[in-house]
């Protein structure tokens, strides 16, 4: 799902009136098209031929084949008029096959001719691939500051960055160009529509970083005194409602998958808790009864915690059925609610 969120808003920028034709691939990136190849070895077709045998590879989902294609075209027709358009789907074709670092490469090149919005992107989603995501944030940072950008694409760039900050650990960082893309899907929605999966997306972020700031605070009663255990759970307990706060404003922007993943986020810091809760180092010096009775008190305390998932995990998977949501969430809810229900019942 990281994947998906990278490449959205990923779409088609103007290559300029001298490029070969182009036609929109739905939902998918730009590929750049010619027409149809002749039937001769690949050793001996000339620039056009290779790009048109290119072109039909890629829209016939043989991405090897299209790589070897337009790779060969690039290096062996340096004039040629089909030369950078070439190097371009070399790179796509490299990126649908999951070779990062290939494809990554030649969206570098690519961007010595033609520094596109699109291409950095692109370059940005396969460093975060790559794990290179200091880098990823790094270019998207670059390219959101850049003037006269489309305020969707400088959202989009925000939003990327915001994704790589947070999976980086800088979560404060990531707070902030995710509320500034927010800003920016707020302004243009007075003016056009804009796609719910896109506000949906970073309110979910905006989740996932409290999220990770709610599991950095540990509980442990066999090292703190009263006040620094009540301090530390209150300040977890903040954290879960703050990302809780976020995963629920990205279910009622009304997107379906994102919707289904912040249901199964929300039910799983319930679950989180619960663990942690009942999993926690008991508190030093107690004889055997004490520690019986101590244990059996925090199972009735903690009994609400997954009530309270269970609930979340059934509306999250009602949401999914309503809209046919069928990501890996869906999965992992149903997987979740099992859980916490066989749980619920072996306590009763």
């Amino acid at each position: 799902m990281k994947r998906a969120l990278l490449l959205v808003a990923l779409g088609a920028c103007a290559h300029g009136a001298q490029q070969p034709q182009r036609v929109e691939i739905i939902s998918e990136p730009t590929v750049i098209t010619a027409g149809p190849p002749e039937l001769v070895p690949l050793g001996e077709m000339d620039d056009a031929t290779l790009f048109d045998a290119g072109t039909r590879a890629f829209q016939g989902g043989e991405f090897e084949k299209a790589a070897q294609y337009f790779d060969r075209l690039w290096e062996s027709f340096p004039e040629s008029p089909n030369r950078v358009p070439a190097l371009w789907n070399a790179a796509l074709s490299e990126e649908r096959l999951g070779r990062s670092g290939e494809a990554l490469q030649r969206f570098d090149e690519y961007i010595k001719f033609k520094d596109e919005p699109e291409a950095q992107l692109h370059a940005a989603l396969a460093e975060h691939e790559l794990r290179r995501l200091d880098d990823a944030a790094a270019r998207l940072h670059k390219l959101a500051e850049r003037p006269g950008l489309a305020l969707l694409t400088k959202a989009s760039a925000l939003m990327q960055e915001g994704v790589c900050r947070i999976e980086g650990g800088a979560r404060a960082d990531g707070e902030v160009v995710l509320r500034q893309a927010l800003e920016i899907y707020e302004d243009v929605a007075h003016e056009e529509p804009v796609d719910p999966s896109l506000p949906a997306q970073a309110e979910f972020w905006l989740g996932e970083a409290y999220r990770g700031s709610f599991h950095a605070v540990r509980l442990d009663p066999s090292a703190m005194d009263e006040k620094a255990l009540g301090d530390a759970l209150e300040t977890k307990a903040e954290f879960l409602l703050s990302a809780q706060g976020h995963y629920l404003r990205c279910i009622r922007r009304g997107d379906g998958e994102w919707a289904t993943a912040a249901g199964f986020r929300i039910g799983e810091l319930y679950e989180a808790l619960h663990d942690e809760l009942l999993g926690a180092p008991l508190p030093p010096g107690l004889t055997d009864e004490q520690r019986a009775l101590y244990q059996s008190e925090l199972r009735k305390k903690v009994r609400d915690l997954v009530q309270k998932a269970i609930r979340v995990y059934e509306e999250t998977l009602s949401v999914a059925q309503r809209t046919g949501a069928s990501s890996a969430y869906v999965q992992k809810t149903q997987a979740a609610l099992d859980r916490m229900r066989a749980l619920l019942l072996g306590n009763d």
